[in-house]
Parts: structure tokens; sequence; C-alpha cells
């Protein structure tokens, strides 16, 4: 199966799942479990707002949605409605048509992200106008910069810049937080020396009061 037979793409109000279109409903089932699985204890609080691209009957909505709130612990904020008109917008879009202004509106934040599965190595750079989303560690000496926010499913031992245009509102969050620096806009903090993180939940760095603060990522439920 194809590594982006199912994306995520995060959005201020949380992530969206992008179902590939050919994908029969149990592969999309199993794919699902292959993503978030392995780094369950990261997903578990995330906010998920919707499902996109594939069609999904009542039946399987209902389905995933169950599997992703009970079995991962993950906040789902959409509705069976809500994605049949993103839907129908898609296909106006498609065809040229006038698009109602609310849902328009309501589609306005999402941002694109650049997914990444495997660990990023010493001296390797990735750069991304969005955010960035890697399933697996970043080692000493690696670099992730991006426009947006910045998620890591694994161990963060690298260099982090969220928001490299100015956004003070992005976010650096992963599973172990062990980072060589974390640069959120022109704020930069590193970690005191000599200091063991012993945290048993995934963290996020944030900027409050002008500082850098790094706090659980579940508290952000």
């Amino acid at each position: 199966m194809k590594d982006n037979a199912i994306v995520f793409k995060g959005t201020k109000e949380g992530l969206y799942i992008v179902l590939k279109e050919e994908m029969i409903f149990d592969d999309i089932v199993q794919e699902l479990e292959n993503k978030i699985k392995p780094s369950k204890r990261f997903f578990e609080g995330a906010k998920v707002v919707n499902f996109k691209g594939k069609k999904l009957t009542p039946g399987e909505y209902e389905e995933l949605v169950d599997l992703l709130q009970n079995q991962y612990g993950m906040n789902f904020l959409g509705d069976y409605d809500s994605l049949c008109r993103n839907e129908n917008l898609a296909k106006e879009e498609q065809k040229g048509q006038p698009i109602p202004e609310p849902v328009k509106q309501s589609l306005g934040n999402e941002e694109s992200a650049l997914f990444i599965k495997g660990t990023v190595r010493s001296g390797q750079l990735i750069k991304a106008n969005g955010n960035i989303v890697v399933l697996g560690d970043v080692n000493p000496g690696a670099y992730l910069e991006a426009t947006g926010s910045i998620m890591v499913m694994g161990n963060m031992r690298g260099t982090g810049h969220s928001g490299t245009q100015g956004d003070y509102s992005t976010y650096i969050a992963a599973y172990r937080l062990e980072p060589m620096q974390l640069r959120i806009g022109d704020i930069i903090s590193r970690p005191p020396d000599g200091k063991q993180y012993k945290s048993e939940v995934p963290e996020m760095a944030v900027v409050k009061k002008g500082m850098i603060i790094v706090e659980p990522y579940l508290g952000k439920k």
C-alpha cells in the first residue's frame, strides 16, 4: 500500500484525514491503524476536524469515528452532514460554480502539511510552506523549518523552527521533546545544560508572554 494512501493535514482547528479515492474500506481501517497505533500516545487527545477524499457511507463513517475516539482517544469534531457539504463544495469548485460563502469560510484556515515517514537524520534540512508532521524521530543535527507548526511522533532531538514567517501562534510538539534548539517566529529557546527530560506524556512548545514554554500536549484537549 502506498504511503500517501492516507494523509494527515494540519489546520488551526485540528487535523483532517484525507482518504485516497480508490481505497477499499477494509484497507482504510488497516492503514489508519498502521499510522496511528505505533504513536498512539501522541495521537491521544488530538482534534480531528473531519475526513476528506473518499466518499463514505454513514455506516463506514461512524465506524471510523468510533475507531479514532474509542480505540485511540482522539477527539472527533465533525459529523457526516458536514462531510457531505464539503464533498459538494469540492464538486462545485471543479465545475466552476459559485461557492456558498458560509462553507467557504469554514475551510478558510486550512493549511498544508508535509508528511514524513521515518527518521530525519543528522545533517538533513526539511523545509515546508505549512506544517511538518514526522512519523519517526528527529536526530541531533537535523533541522526542521516550517511556516506552520511541527509535530514529531517520536523523539525530537534536533532543531525545530516553526512560524518561520513570524507566526507566534504555531507550536512544536513531540512524543519526547529533547531538542538542541527550538525557535518559534524569532524567539529562541535552548534546553538548560544537564536537564534530563522525564515527561511521560507528549509535550509541545508554545509562545506565551513573549517566551517559549513547554507544556503537556494532552493539556490542549
